[in-house]
């Protein structure tokens, strides 16, 4: 069964995904498990649009808790460790309070600068993950993701390879799927873990305003089983299209900034939620 919400980070406010199963519900314990916030915790004001989402709420990650413990893992320059353990973040990710968050009382404020590379190395990032049963996902899983993003008024587009604010990893290489700012400014459904794959552009960097998007996605190794569509602003800017998003059995869930190179900036992240039929 599929419920109906106002728009990503908007949507939710209504309340509509049941209650999350009981190992995903309350504070995040030591994998990040996500919480199941109240409606009037992300109350905010009325979506253009309603959107169809899962009626199901597996995992919120919309930082209501007022710090970071609804995620696993946090890693940024010199930093590798239980989001648990930093609290409210430092000067690379930090809780930022209403107003300026989207939905609810908090979001989320990614800072990247060069060279910040955290102690595994690659390249450079600032960014959450969860591998929480509510945010991990199986060949035939069928998920719909909210979440809300703003970009500083002077964000410069991508220089680099890649810049990458949301992604589905695999248990190696790059991820089968990402939500990516490309050189143009479009906000890309890509991933460069399969090749071959179509990409869409669910619109496009939108400089100083908050955007809600909501992404519908069944995730499949086989191109003519798995679909991917999107929304922004309430408005479907991507029609369903099919194609693979899993190079393996398993994906975990990551959002921040993760890029190979730039300037100094930041992105604010708030309302993430994931739901399923």
């Amino acid at each position: 069964m599929v419920g109906a919400v106002l728009g990503a980070g908007l949507a939710l406010g209504s309340g509509v995904g049941g209650a999350a199963p009981a190992a995903e519900a309350g504070t995040a314990g030591p994998e990040g498990t996500g919480t199941t916030a109240t409606t009037a915790s992300r109350a905010t004001a009325a979506a253009p649009a309603r959107v169809p989402v899962g009626s199901r709420e597996l995992f919120v990650g919309d930082f209501e808790t007022g710090d970071f413990s609804q995620w696993g893992q946090c890693q940024a320059k010199n930093l590798n460790k239980r989001c648990r353990t930093i609290g409210a973040g430092n000067d690379q990710m930090r809780i930022v309070p209403a107003p300026d968050a989207r939905q609810g009382q908090y979001a989320a404020r990614f800072n990247i600068r060069p060279g910040d590379v955290p102690p595994f190395g690659g390249g450079e990032r600032s960014e959450v993950q969860s591998n929480a049963a509510g945010a991990l996902v199986h060949e035939g899983d069928e998920r719909w993701y909210e979440w809300s993003m703003k970009f500083p008024e002077d964000f410069e587009n991508p220089r680099g390879v890649w810049f990458i604010v949301l992604q589905w990893h695999s248990s190696s290489g790059s991820p089968p799927l990402a939500i990516n700012v490309e050189r143009n400014g479009d906000i890309m459904i890509g991933g460069d873990g399969l090749k071959g794959e179509p990409r869409r552009s669910l619109g496009k960097v939108r400089r100083g305003e908050w955007v809600d998007y909501v992404l519908h996605v069944k995730f499949s190794q086989d191109r003519d089983t798995g679909f991917i569509e999107g929304w922004e602003n309430g408005v479907q800017t991507v029609p369903r299209y099919n194609r693979a998003a899993m190079k393996d059995d398993e994906n975990y869930l990551k959002q921040g900034v993760y890029r190979d190179n730039g300037p100094a900036t930041w992105v604010m992240q708030d309302g993430l939620r994931v739901t399923a039929p």
